[in-house]
């Protein structure tokens, strides 16, 4: 049946739903061989362990060139350019964390500015009905691969995030944040109903240029720092949520 702590088993558990497959990036196990089909595919992938959460042993590598890539890391200062392959794909197996890890396609969600931005969305299970605890933005520090707390990255009310930062008009942000509710909502229904137990869960969804948004993840022990960092009553809502999770 899988875990529900593996990445790659949650995407194909999305990814079976006709609705949400259009949301979930392209997701293989890493090999060599994934890893440069990828690189010939898409501008840029992540590599993320298959079984880890705050972005720890996160790697993103870009295709800069005909055989040149650009490798970096979330947990070092690791920013490392190539002209082989091999010879990246050597480095990473050193750097890389010792566990499977997963290889997904990447999405450009960024504000005008170039900063890397995505949207946590936190849900809990009261009395057999999914509710949403709570939205946030994140906004990467300049030049980091992760938006999470745990690297750096602010906290932004969702609807600034998306009028001031993106540029969204009022109306447009509001149903790209109800957008937002909606497949977070279905996306948990389908994950819950293989896995019941768990009545908490925090999806991590991007937005690319044209305003598609993309689910990277699905956390199953989701954190309240970026709530907390939002505001002391956007952390008191998911508190108070998670006390009725059932």
């Amino acid at each position: 049946m899988g875990s529900v702590i593996s990445k790659w088993n949650n995407a194909m558990i999305l990814w079976r739903d006709p609705e949400l497959r259009q949301h979930i990036p392209v997701t293989v196990p890493l090999t060599k061989q994934h890893l440069h089909g990828m690189l010939q595919e898409f501008p840029f992938v992540y590599l993320k362990p298959d079984n880890s959460c705050q972005g720890k042993g996160l790697f993103r590598i870009d295709r800069m060139g005909p055989n040149r890539y650009l490798m970096r890391a979330r947990d070092v200062q690791l920013e490392l350019k190539y002209e082989n392959f091999t010879r990246m794909c050597k480095d990473l197996r050193n750097a890389r964390m010792r566990r499977p890890y997963i290889i997904q396609e990447g999405i450009s969600s960024q504000t005008p500015g170039g900063a890397m931005m995505d949207i946590r969305v936190h849900l809990t299970r009261v009395d057999g009905k999914w509710e949403i605890a709570g939205l946030v933005g994140r906004v990467a520090q300049p030049r980091k691969i992760a938006t999470n707390a745990y690297s750096g990255g602010k906290s932004v009310h969702v609807d600034e995030l998306l009028t001031k930062e993106m540029g969204y008009s009022e109306e447009h942000a509001q149903q790209t944040i109800e957008k937002l509710k909606s497949i977070s909502e279905r996306a948990v229904q389908r994950i819950s109903a293989r896995y019941p137990s768990w009545s908490e869960y925090g999806l991590d969804i991007g937005i690319d240029k044209q305003g598609h948004l993309w689910i990277y993840e699905i956390n199953i022990r989701p954190g309240t720092l970026v709530f907390k960092n939002l505001s002391a009553e956007s952390c008191e809502r998911v508190l108070e949520l998670r006390k009725k999770a059932r």
